[in-house]
């Protein structure tokens, strides 16, 4: 509240509080909100980049395997299932598990 001062320094003792709570309420819900704001916008753009970044910066090289070899007839590297996910069409998922993704063309 002390920062809050600069608000109404020559009003009336009773005006003066009710217009420092007012100002100070403000000026912190306008921070919280250009935290909120700020750190919604640097989780969607890591969120994209951690999505894309398979596709963008294939580890292997273009048609390879993580471990440099080449896929198997469906797309899919060594330990790592040809699946029909209904709706969502044919992927690879890893046997031990985890998120599957489109075969390698």
């Amino acid at each position: 509240e002390i920062l809050c001062l600069r608000v109404a320094p020559r009003m009336a003792k009773v005006n003066v509080s009710r217009r420092l709570n007012k100002g100070c309420v403000y000026e912190k819900n306008m921070k919280l909100c250009w935290v909120i704001v700020l750190s919604f916008v640097i989780g969607f753009v890591f969120g994209v980049l951690a999505h894309a970044s398979r596709d963008w910066f294939p580890i292997g090289g273009a048609g390879l395997c993580v471990d440099g070899t080449e896929p198997d007839k469906h797309g899919c590297c060594d330990g790592e299932l040809y699946t029909d996910m209904g709706d969502l069409g044919y992927n690879c998922c890893p046997e031990s598990g985890g998120d599957c993704f489109p075969p390698i063309k």
